[in-house]
C-alpha cells in the first residue's frame, strides 16, 4: 500500500492559522484570529439569525415582547 506523504503546514484546530508542523507545539493563537475563525464556523447560523428574528416577531408572543419592550423603554 503506497501512504502519501505527511504535509509540511497543517491548520490550527483552534484558530485556523497554517502552522509549519515542526513547530506546532509552540503555536499560540492569537485571540483576534481566534474568534474570526470562530465567526466564520458560524456563518450559516449568524446569517439565519436575521430571518428567525423577524419571523418570531411576526407571532403572538414577538409582537407582545416588542410591545412590551416599546412601553417599558426607559424615555
Amino acid at each position: 500500500m503506497l501512504s502519501l506523504p505527511q504535509p509540511r503546514h497543517m491548520p490550527c484546530e483552534r484558530c485556523g492559522a497554517s502552522i509549519d508542523s515542526r513547530v506546532a507545539a509552540e503555536h499560540a493563537c492569537e485571540e483576534g484570529r481566534r474568534l474570526d475563525y470562530v465567526v466564520f464556523q458560524l456563518r450559516g447560523e449568524i446569517s439565519g439569525l436575521e430571518a428567525e428574528l423577524a419571523a418570531w416577531l411576526e407571532t403572538p408572543g414577538g409582537r407582545f415582547a416588542l410591545f412590551y419592550a416599546e412601553r417599558t423603554r426607559p424615555r
